[in-house]
């Protein structure tokens, strides 16, 4: 095909068709780590998260100077999609709390290193699910160090469904350090539930996540 100058209006369109599909499956891609947010946060207002908003917006703008493109353009699409995404996330977060209410979930302290086994499978599940960006040396020594060292650092509550452990999280002073939901979990209101009870009964104030994980931020 032609380059945008030269290009007969028909090829535009066929070049403009194939983007299209191409954000599209971005937007899907979106989409999947939107759900996972919602299903993480805490409440309605954490959903709406209107700091965020303005981060993103003023990450976006930036990032259409440094492509070439209209930054207001840019801001006016991301507004209208991420207005699109917070209904969407909404209707996520009540129905995963939904789900939590409806059926038993259990949060206990853990019961000491005989459950680490359980919690280091959780851990596996949940990173593999979405820790993509987590190269397999780090992933393998981490995973050699979590009985041993990591999970004996912080007290730890665990999530449990008909008395199986389904989550975990490990709190230290005032920060959540670890949370992992496994992977079969995810979207129950398993992860809210952790994340509420931190807040609520272990006075946790502050969060640190991985920024190379996306679905992370909705904390």
């Amino acid at each position: 095909m032609n380059d945008a100058q030269t290009a007969t209006l028909p090829e535009v369109r066929a070049a403009i068709d194939a983007l299209d599909g191409q954000i599209v499956e971005l937007i899907a891609t979106r989409q999947r780590w939107v759900e996972a947010a919602g299903a993480l946060k805490s409440d309605t207002q954490a959903v709406r998260a209107p700091d965020r908003v303005d981060q993103v917006i003023a990450k976006v703008r930036g990032l259409a100077l440094d492509h070439g493109a209209s930054p207001e353009v840019v801001e006016a699409a991301y507004r209208a999609l991420i207005a699109a995404f917070i209904q969407h996330e909404l209707a996520v977060h009540e129905r995963s709390a939904e789900r939590a209410r409806e059926t038993d979930l259990t949060i206990r302290p853990t019961h000491g290193p005989d459950e680490y086994p359980a919690l280091v499978a959780i851990w596996r599940s949940a990173v593999r699910a979405t820790h993509d960006f987590l190269a397999g040396d780090d992933f393998a020594r981490i995973e050699g160090q979590l009985a041993d060292a990591y999970f004996p650092a912080v007290p730890l509550v665990v999530a449990e469904r008909d008395g199986k452990p389904l989550g975990f999280a490990g709190v230290a002073d005032g920060g959540l350090e670890m949370l992992f939901v496994d992977d079969s979990a995810r979207g129950t209101g398993v992860g809210s539930a952790l994340l509420t009870h931190a807040i609520e009964r272990l006075g946790v104030t502050r969060v640190d996540v991985n920024e190379q994980n996306p679905g992370a931020h909705g904390f």
